[in-house]
């Protein structure tokens, strides 16, 4: 259930922090004229022009995120770090698929406040001492805590950078000295809150934060005084919870519910939303979500356990879109040449989501095509009571959630016109044999979008799970974190590319996985064959596709599997995440 790594964040087209392709003026007095209008002052050296423009489209759409990262981009070139920071937060807010590609995100809190791209460096340069973080932070304490952008970033998606891992790490012990010895408040309001959206993220990435033996003890003895005041219904300092919860989730505080009662200030009433209320509402849910088949299947009892223990991933954002679209216009943009048999049908669709893990996937489907109606099987009850959870109002009526095995699906005597089984399939003990039970429930002229692991791009990580294998380390917690620093010193710190490094729920999947499977195209073509199904294309962003017509020529050739190959063959990190790809059922 491995996310598609993406080494450029792109959607439609344009990364977070970078200019939108370049327009030209239109006569009409739209939005879109308008907006084309400040594109094309952008790019002739006009800004004070652009600027104007794009607020003007603001103005008229509030919640146009193009506008919202171009402007902040001009406002960065003219030195107006502050300005260009609410609006690129703007554009986030509204567009929270940008956080998947963390480098740009890194790299845009860098230009909106260079202090804190220096202590990355610090930190980093320590490590592994933690540096105090008045001497680490200097007169770069203020700027940091204040960052509104960075405590957004905080609270909102996974850290995946090493450097920024590290100073946050720091600055947390620096937070649990704080408490340990006494403190009762920081003397700053910008400091509490910005300890608040740590506890947040270390919650988010599952305490994945390496920790001294040194802090193991006085998280301890924190958490001892926390639960003793709450006990005695003592008074409590907000910072005695704000700093276990960057330690441990409060939910497993006994009496945690007892929390919830008190008055605290608004940011610890957020950080306990996350880390009590809205695990307790997860639980309300376990006995109504229906068991559609039984799990008996030795790997797929491994595998739930696995999910129990671990839900993958905890997310914060789905991804939004700007209008719905119906399937054929999607595949339509995406393989412009591609002979696939048109779908429309005018009643809707009905989709499976095989693997649905923790909801984020049937989610964005559900907002992507018209009329969709979706079931999200999982084999983890933990992981679907996340979904569950996290399915806003107005989509529940069309995403139907139920515990099942895949292989065990043909006795629900249901069929569907399109399946995701994206990053499913190589954890199953046969994965073509499971890929055959799904193909069974397809309709005729229904489609299926695959995602498959490639032998040859996870090269890198065969040669991490080998080096867990040979030291014994366990998929636990503790575990976890010690391996990925011994990792990240090892000559095999490059698996850190992969942005499921960073939470302990995606570093288990990708590294400690008890079933994996990793296929050649070869080997797909084969089955694509033997199965009647007519390949589509691969899903990649146009550069890699302008690389191929390069090599090979134009779009008649995209779907030569043969030839995939040999471009993969040439270059093996092709699909270092997944094989992504589309096929349709004769």
């Amino acid at each position: 259930m491995n996310r598609k790594h993406r080494r450029a964040m792109r959607v439609q087209g344009r990364a977070v922090g970078v200019d939108s392709a370049r327009a030209h003026p239109s006569p009409m007095p739209t939005v879109g004229h308008l907006f084309g209008q400040a594109v094309w002052h952008q790019h002739h050296g006009k800004p004070n022009e652009a600027v104007k423009l794009y607020k003007q489209v603001l103005a008229l759409q509030p919640d146009h995120a193009e506008a919202c990262n171009n402007l902040g981009c001009v406002l960065l070139a003219q030195g107006k770090r502050d300005a260009a920071r609410d609006y690129f937060q703007r554009a986030l807010i509204l567009l929270p698929q940008l956080f998947d590609d963390f480098d740009s995100i890194v790299a845009m809190l860098v230009a909106v406040n260079p202090p804190l791209g220096e202590e990355m460096k610090r930190a980093a340069g320590a490590w592994p001492q933690h540096l105090p973080t008045r001497d680490l932070l200097g007169p770069s304490f203020t700027d940091i805590y204040a960052d509104a952008l960075l405590r957004h970033v905080l609270e909102s998606t996974t850290i995946r950078n090493v450097e920024l891992e590290r100073l946050l790490t720091s600055i947390r012990a620096d937070f649990l000295g704080f408490a340990a010895d006494g403190g009762t408040n920081l003397d700053d309001d910008d400091a509490v809150a910005f300890g608040c959206v740590l506890a947040k993220q270390c919650f988010i990435n599952e305490y994945v934060f390496a920790i001294t033996s040194e802090e193991v003890d006085r998280a301890e003895r924190l958490k001892q005084k926390l639960v003793e005041a709450l006990a005695k219904h003592s008074t409590i300092s907000p910072l005695w919870p704000c700093v276990a919860a960057m330690y441990f989730p409060l939910h497993l505080l006994p009496n945690a519910q007892a929390l919830l009662d008190r008055a605290w200030p608004r940011v610890l009433i957020e950080l306990l939303t996350q880390q009590v209320r809205e695990p307790w509402e997860e639980r309300q849910y376990r006995d109504l979500i229906p068991r559609l088949t039984p799990i008996d299947d030795g790997v797929s009892v491994q595998v739930r356990e696995q999910y129990e223990e671990n839900p993958y991933p905890r997310w914060v954002h789905a991804a939004s879109v700007a209008e719905p679209t119906a399937i054929d216009e999607h595949l339509r943009n995406q393989f412009p040449s591609a002979p696939f048999r048109p779908f429309a049908n005018g009643t809707g669709i009905d989709i499976l989501v095989a693997g649905c893990g923790t909801g984020r996937h049937p989610i964005e489907l559900a907002r992507k095509y018209w009329d969709a109606r979706v079931l999200a099987i999982d084999l983890s009850l933990t992981s679907l009571c996340y979904a569950k959870r996290k399915t806003p109002a107005a989509l529940a009526s069309r995403i139907e959630y139920a515990q099942a095995d895949l292989l065990e699906l043909g006795s629900i005597t249901r069929s569907f016109d399109l399946i995701e089984v994206s990053g499913v399939l190589h954890h199953l003990a046969e994965p073509l044999a499971g890929w055959c039970a799904l193909l069974s429930l397809l309709r005729s002229g229904g489609l299926m979008h695959v995602g498959l692991y490639s032998e040859l791009a996870r090269h890198d990580i065969a040669a991490a799970r080998q080096f867990i294998a040979e030291r014994g380390y366990r998929p636990t917690v503790d575990d976890i974190r010690r391996c990925r620093q011994d990792l990240l010193n090892s000559p095999l710190k490059g698996v850190a590319m992969a942005g499921d490094f960073f939470s302990t729920s995606e570093c288990r999947d990708l590294l400690f996985h008890i079933q994996e499977h990793r296929l050649t195209i070869p080997e797909i073509k084969g089955f694509l064959a033997e199965n009647d199904l007519k390949f589509i294309g691969f899903e990649f962003p146009p550069r890699l596709m302008q690389h191929y017509r390069n090599l090979f020529g134009g779009d008649h050739l995209m779907r030569d599997l043969d030839r995939w190959h040999a471009l993969e063959s040439e270059r093996p990190d092709t699909f270092a995440g997944m094989y992504q790809f589309w096929v349709q059922k004769n």
